[in-house]
This record gives C-alpha cells, structure tokens and sequence, in this order.
C-alpha cells in the first residue's frame, strides 16, 4: 500500500505562504506540477532559500512536523503548482504498509538526508562556481524556470555575483 496513493491534492497559485515562521507545520506536501521553495529571512531582513521542491520533491518543516514545535521556516509557492497533503496521521499509518512501499519511504528519506549533506557541505567549502554547478545537476528543470535573484539567494550570493559567476563559466 503506498501511502502517496489516497493523499488530497490542491492547486495552489505562485505567491502563496503555506507555512509562516512561528506556526506548527502540519503538514508536508509532495510537489507533483510547480514549484515550492522553504526559505530563513535573518534579523537584518534578508532571505536564505534553505530548499527549492519542483516536481517529485517533498518540501515541509520535519523538526516542526514530527516535533510540534514552531518552524523555523517559511514555505510558499514560486510557481502555480499541485501538491499532495500528507499529514502526521498518514505518515503514522506505517505498520499498514508492506515491505516493499516501506524500502521505498526509506529511500526517500534516506536521498533526502544526502541531499540535505551535501547541501550544506557545498555552502561550507565550495566555491561560488561549484555551488552553481551542483545547483544545476540538483534541478536541471529550474536553471530558466527560476529568477536569478532566487537562484543567487540558494547559493548565498548576490543576483549580481551569480551573473559573474556565470559568464566566468560561459568562457570556459
């Protein structure tokens, strides 16, 4: 029984906040046409894009989700999308699962966890043309479906920088 199967789904406009910083996250959402991104603005007001989910991606808070605790994120919507809802009482459904649809949730999770790895092993030591080149091989679908001002913030560089970065790599 794969859990994915009887979720509700719901078209959401681009623009849209579907988790404020401070509020429980009650859900998490499984991107199936569009694009949702989880973001930090820090106290000087600037935003830190933590992750982007486009199609096939699950985006949520876990610490608030699995926790009930306030998140410390924001998600909202950069595109009009569909996204499946999956609540902490679908995901408690576990034991109703046979074998193989729990390898698949563990893989899942485990693909997360390595992303989320090498994410932050990319902001620690990476250069900036590194860190842009893995954002490419990470979501090869948002290069031109994406701002660049959005795509800078991911990278933790300014819109400016990545323009630099880019023709740098364009002449190579």
């Amino acid at each position: 029984m794969d859990i994915l199967n009887n979720l509700e789904s719901k078209n959401i406009s681009k623009g849209i906040i579907l988790l404020h910083q401070g509020e429980n996250c009650s859900v998490a959402y499984k991107v199936l046409k569009g694009c949702l991104r989880s973001y930090v603005i820090d106290k000087s007001g600037k935003e830190h894009i933590l992750q982007f989910a486009p199609e096939g991606w699950f985006i949520s808070d876990m610490d608030s989700f699995f926790n009930n605790k306030p998140s410390n994120t924001f998600i909202d919507t950069i595109e009009d999308s569909k996204v499946l809802l999956i609540t902490k009482q679908e995901l408690g459904s576990f034991e109703k699962l046979d074998k193989e649809t729990l390898i698949e949730q563990n893989e899942r999770l485990f693909r997360n966890l390595i992303s989320t790895n090498k994410r932050l092993i990319n902001l620690l030591s990476s250069t900036a043309e590194e860190r842009y080149i893995d954002f490419i091989e990470t979501y090869p679908t948002l290069l031109h479906r994406l701002p660049l001002k959005l795509i800078a913030s991911y990278l933790g560089m300014t819109p400016e920088y990545l323009s630099e970065v880019r023709r740098k790599l364009a002449k190579k």
